[in-house]
């Protein structure tokens, strides 16, 4: 099975489109530091409640920029948060959380200086 791809850079073009570059590297900064905020909550508070709140917002809020594998790993994680065994849920946080780390690194090193450049 292959790995879900970080990013599809298709929906950010779409999105650039819509908004223009300026508007579009702004609103991406507020996700990821929005995001970074849910994976705090999810980080203090293993409620599963609480996750599958939070995942749904970080799927479809990843999905809006492209981020296919965190959008992927939210949407996996919000479908079974109620019924998976603890040790299971733990190692899924764990995979979103490192996920949005590798999509938090790519959008900061590559997208928003890009974007930056051709506003």
């Amino acid at each position: 099975m292959t790995e879900t791809p970080i990013f599809n850079e298709n929906v950010l073009r779409e999105l650039n489109a819509e908004l223009g570059p300026d508007n579009a590297a702004e609103v991406m900064q507020i996700f990821l530091a929005d995001t970074a905020r849910k994976m705090s909550v999810i980080a203090s508070d293993t409620s599963r409640n609480v996750i599958k709140r939070e995942v749904h917002a970080i799927k479809s809020s990843a999905a809006t920029f492209g981020f296919t594998r965190l959008s992927q790993l939210a949407r996996e994680l919000e479908a079974c948060a109620e019924t998976i065994e603890a040790a299971t849920l733990a190692t899924s946080v764990q995979a979103l959380r490192d996920a949005f780390r590798e999509t938090s690194d790519f959008a900061e090193k590559t997208l928003l200086p890009v974007m930056a450049a051709a506003s």
